[in-house]
């Protein structure tokens, strides 16, 4: 990571490369069936703390049984299971903005409206990027009663059209 180049796409906010998630020391937490679909979570403690919050990361990994392609759809989530605060939270939503620009709501950086929702116990921002068929979503979840979640949707899409798979 170059710390004096600004980062240009998500991935580039992390220091933990997440493209080596199956190499070791992860572990199966969840799975179930859904119509055609198989669902699995897997998920590891971070050897560090992202955006010095998220201390887990869970890769829930699609399986569709009809696609015989080998193709799987993947969403990331980072979990903060404690010793986060609002500065915490603003912060991200500025260093995700910076890239992405403004979200699904047309929200640019940490507003008021955003200190009310806080206050609530809920902030929800959603930015959806990507071109074509490679359109992934970031999206950022405080729920007083669920923590704080920051997740890559599609993450495959966002690989490709990074040219990384």
């Amino acid at each position: 990571m170059d710390f004096f180049k600004e980062p240009k796409t998500i991935l580039e906010l992390f220091t933990y490369d997440l493209t080596t998630f199956f190499y070791e020391d992860y572990k199966e937490v969840n799975s179930e069936e859904i119509l055609d679909t198989v669902l699995i979570d897997y998920e590891k403690n971070l050897p560090w703390k992202e955006f010095e919050v998220f201390n887990r990361v869970v890769f829930r990994v699609f399986i569709e049984k009809t696609n015989i392609t080998g193709t799987n759809h993947i969403n990331v989530t980072f979990h903060a299971d404690e010793g986060y605060t609002k500065e915490h939270i603003l912060k991200i939503v500025e260093k995700v903005t910076r890239i992405t620009g403004i979200d699904d709501n047309r929200k640019g950086f940490w507003s008021s409206s955003d200190d009310v929702q806080f206050e609530k116990g809920h902030v929800d921002r959603m930015w959806t990027l990507g071109k074509n068929e490679n359109i992934y979503s970031l999206r950022l979840i405080y729920d007083k009663n669920n923590g704080l979640q920051l997740s890559i949707l599609f993450f495959t899409n966002l690989l490709k059209q990074l040219g990384k798979l």
